[in-house]
């Protein structure tokens, strides 16, 4: 029944190929020169969407022995790519800033929202997309939002490691991280509580079929869907938490305005956890010894997933029991309707 259209079934973007704007030179920008660049030939403006996301940061590559740094730009749908290469005694907030400049006046289609999810360059970044807000007019309203939901230039940049820096000269392959010492992996974060606006009191672990939030429809429900990893079945459970709260709508506009990242379960803690933005975390509650079970199915589901799951808010007095949607055209006004719905990707294993 769901073998239909596949609306947030996340594709390699035509097959991951090299993006036509590879390369923009920062080095000519030292030198005042005209810095060579080539515009993708073949971009379908109508696609690209206006919420972009940013990376900057060194890659596994010598140049002149030093690793080479990137700038990658990406829109959410993948459709509108630029990549430039800059030696790393260029890399700057001035030169970042003119870089990002040159990728917006050159694109058809201008950003409203620009995200970025490394917190090491979460200052350089800051402060370059805040010069790009003031010094370009057509930039004024630009959002800037650092976030660890850049779904689409994630999934950019691990195609990259694999199918382009190992060809690219002065490649030199990263190192396998070491596991951590016994006495490294005891140190356990102590995280704050919820905020009492955001506090959760109850809530519950299930299951929705993968196909039918790959056919649900963006805008459908308050809240955000990411792009689904492709290799699944559409009969896949994808897990997650349903927030059970009588302000299920304050819930729901809170959320939508502070970048819900993942939700997830310290196992060794026993602690349900809330990351917001870049770099925000919260203790939820502690996990009762009863809801043990289906935590550890939760966090074991998702990481076969690549950290897929889904957090949905409820109201349990008005709404009665939640009403999870099971075909793409189950959520709609009618009896335990939902009232919002998150389709998230947990990074933290990945982000460590």
């Amino acid at each position: 029944a769901c073998a239909g259209r596949r609306r947030q079934r996340s594709q390699p973007a035509a097959g991951w190929r090299a993006p036509g704007s590879v390369a923009l030179s920062a080095t000519a920008e030292k030198e005042k020169k005209p810095a060579k660049q080539t515009l993708q030939e073949d971009v379908d403006w109508s696609q690209v969407s206006t919420e972009w996301e940013v990376d900057c940061f060194s890659r596994p590559v010598m140049m002149d022995g030093k690793k080479m740094w990137e700038l990658m730009v990406t829109d959410a749908n993948a459709v509108y790519r630029r990549v430039a290469q800059m030696k790393p005694t260029r890399v700057n907030s001035v030169v970042v800033q003119k870089l990002l400049t040159i990728f917006i006046e050159e694109s058809k289609v201008k950003p409203r929202v620009i995200r970025f999810y490394r917190k090491v360059m979460k200052n350089m970044l800051t402060v370059a997309l805040n010069t790009v807000k003031d010094e370009t007019p057509m930039m004024k309203n630009l959002k800037i939002l650092p976030s660890r939901n850049c779904h689409m230039l994630r999934t950019w940049l691990t195609w990259r490691e694999r199918e382009v820096y190992p060809k690219m000269q002065g490649f030199t392959p990263v190192p396998a991280r070491r596991s951590q010492s016994v006495q490294a992996s005891m140190v356990q974060m102590a995280y704050e509580p919820l905020p009492e606006r955001l506090r959760i009191s109850r809530y519950a672990i299930s299951a929705i079929p993968l196909g039918a939030l790959a056919q649900m429809k963006p805008g459908q429900l308050p809240g955000s869907l990411c792009r689904i990893p492709p290799g699944f079945s559409d009969n896949t459970p994808v897990y997650g938490v349903v927030i059970l709260t009588t302000r299920a709508q304050v819930m729901c506009s809170l959320l939508g305005t502070l970048e819900l990242a993942a939700m997830r379960v310290n196992l060794d803690t026993n602690e349900l956890i809330m990351d917001l933005g870049i770099d925000t975390t919260y203790l939820v509650n502690k996990v009762a010894m009863e809801d043990r079970e289906s935590c550890v199915q939760f966090e074991r589901a998702k990481r076969e997933l690549g950290g897929l799951h889904f957090v949905a808010v409820h109201d349990p007095v008005t709404g009665g029991e939640p009403n999870l949607p099971i075909k793409a055209d189950d959520m709609g006004p009618g009896p335990g309707c939902i009232s919002g719905l998150w389709l998230c990707r947990d990074y933290a294993p990945v982000d460590k």
